[in-house]
């Protein structure tokens, strides 16, 4: 979801929130109703578009297999499209490695390359890297300019 459909949904809620606040009670679910009804039509497109081709820019970190408390930082390449091809490129590849989907839905996106297994969480951004070796990756993604 977009982030400017969250800012929406919230200052939707604290609108709703102040009106109860101003009014009785059982007027209150009245009117409560009515706003819901005049919003709906703004907030249903905004909470239903979902961009089926993303291009990200992800970094964070990289934890060795060991607990090593020194991080080492990098910068992955996170494209998918059409909602169902998804490529990664990792530091120091030369092309990008296409993913097999284990699974999608509107929350949570996992999937494999040969040596991990990744899942790109839609609404925050972030991005979780579990490698065979043991060493787990954690980034934060963001559109490509």
């Amino acid at each position: 979801m977009p982030l400017r459909c969250i800012h929406l949904f919230g200052s939707l809620f604290e609108t709703l929130r102040v009106f109860e606040m101003q009014i009785n009670i059982p007027h209150s679910i009245t009117a409560l109703t009515g706003l819901f009804v005049a919003f709906a039509p703004i907030t249903i497109p905004c909470a239903m578009t979902e961009p089926s081709d993303l291009d990200l820019v992800c970094s964070g970190n990289s934890y060795g297999s060991t607990g090593d408390p020194f991080p080492t930082t990098e910068t992955v390449l996170f494209k998918m499209e059409n909602n169902n091809v998804v490529t990664i490129t990792l530091p120091g590849a030369n092309k990008p490695s296409k993913a097999r989907i284990i699974s999608s839905n509107p929350i949570q996106l996992k999937f494999s390359i040969d040596n991990m297994t990744g899942e790109y969480f839609k609404f925050s951004g972030d991005l979780f890297l579990i490698h065979k070796d043991g060493r787990f990756t954690k980034l934060v993604c963001k559109l490509k300019a």
